[in-house]
């Protein structure tokens, strides 16, 4: 197997290629720093086959410049990579061309399970890209685009290769910062953690059903609807800590979930759209898996929230101040949030395209339930904490003040 690879002349820097002049680099010198580098780039970019990590031989290392396009193509990539190279007169500055190298590494068998992780430059993060065309003997050619901290990518997955890695990136895609803190001011008036439950099964289903409907349709590009998932989060925050101030309604959060688990979705198809190249041959599988992954994560993250505020209701404040000081906090950020994000999501609308309005069919699901919820009793499964102004002082018959 041969891998060709060509990265800008700015990844080495570190290498201290030879120069001449006001910086040009000294192509009659450069020879062994090339070599040395080719050799780095395949301890950085790994391959695996059957889970055995891949020695890579050195063929090939040149610089070339800032102008050539052979890595248009596969054939025109090994034909300059193999070709004559640059006259030592070329006068090329250090940082404005490419490096291209050949990697050739021996492999068992003509249809390999191959795996690759990128750990070129560390410190870019996933700001580093990088374009991989694999071309598999006897097979469509495969394109990927991978950035750093991926870990270990199946070239040709498996379906449980596709299952794993959906899953993962589900559980992790669930678990922000802003999502934890909606279920902060879903659950806090409430002290039964069933009813809670099942308030946030009903956002998962409603959100894999859209998110499901991201992959299948293939609405994952249009940007609007991610705007609008992160304005409509960032309001359901600021009602939440509203409504948990004035007084909260099982009936309101049946809505607000509803409405926000559809769009979660929408949120989530961004991810699924980064992921969705490594679904492979398992397209179903995917799917599901990251459905899995996004639901166990918000599972977990509804189990924190809930221990979190038993903890706050034991050991620091009573209940019903509690769950004041915590929702004037995160109506705050909300209000914040909501602020910043509808600038962003009204300039999208103006651009909106007549086909991905059509996209708004797939919240019908939500207005129903959100609808039912109306049917539902005012007190479900037990009832909420009392608020700052029903609860914190409330007078008996005889009109005298007593703490609840």
């Amino acid at each position: 197997m041969r891998l060709l690879v060509r990265m800008p002349l700015d990844l080495l820097a570190g290498f201290g290629l030879p120069k001449r002049g006001p910086g040009y680099l000294d192509l009659a010198r450069i020879d062994d720093r090339l070599k040395q580098a080719a050799a780095a780039a395949g301890r950085q970019i790994e391959l695996r086959e059957d889970g055995i990590l891949l020695a890579p031989t050195t063929r090939q290392a040149r610089v070339s410049l800032l102008s050539d396009r052979s890595f248009g193509s596969h054939a025109s990539a090994a034909a300059h990579v193999r070709g004559p190279r640059l006259p030592d007169s070329t006068d090329l500055f250090w940082n404005q061309g490419f490096f291209d190298a050949e990697l050739e590494y021996g492999i068992r068998s003509s249809a390999p399970n191959l795996s690759i992780r990128v750990n070129v430059a560390p410190e870019l993060g996933r700001r580093l890209k990088l374009q991989l065309e694999f071309l598999p003997a006897n097979e469509p050619a495969r394109s990927f685009t991978l950035t750093g901290g991926l870990g270990w990518i199946a070239l040709a997955p498996s379906w449980y290769d596709a299952a794993r890695l959906f899953v993962r990136q589900g559980f992790a895609a669930s678990l922000s910062f802003e999502r934890f803190v909606f279920l902060l001011c879903l659950i806090a008036p409430f002290r039964q953690f069933r009813g809670v439950l099942a308030l946030v099964l009903a956002f998962i289903a409603l959100q894999a059903f859209t998110l499901t409907a991201a992959a299948v349709v293939d609405i994952r590009g249009i940007r609007w609807l991610n705007s609008l998932h992160d304005a409509g989060l960032a309001a359901a925050i600021l009602l939440l800590a509203i409504g948990n101030l004035a007084g909260p309604s099982v009936r309101v959060r049946w809505a607000i979930s509803a409405a926000l688990g559809a769009l979660g979705g929408f949120g989530l198809g961004r991810v699924l759209d980064d992921a969705w190249q490594f679904a492979g041959m398992h397209p179903a599988v995917s799917a599901a898996s990251f459905n899995i992954g996004v639901a166990t994560g918000e599972v977990v993250s509804l189990a924190l929230a809930f221990a979190l505020m038993r903890l706050v209701f034991a050991r620091l404040l009573p209940a019903s101040l509690a769950v004041v000081v915590v929702s004037a906090v995160l109506g705050h950020l909300g209000w914040h949030w909501m602020i910043d994000r509808f600038h962003p999501l009204g300039h999208e609308l103006e651009h909106a395209s007549a086909s991905g309005l059509s996209s708004v069919l797939w919240l019908l699901p939500a207005l129903v339930v959100g609808a039912i919820a109306w049917f539902l009793p005012k007190r479900f499964d037990g009832a909420p904490v009392a608020s700052l102004l029903a609860g914190l002082l409330r007078r008996n018959g005889d009109g005298s003040p007593t703490r609840d």
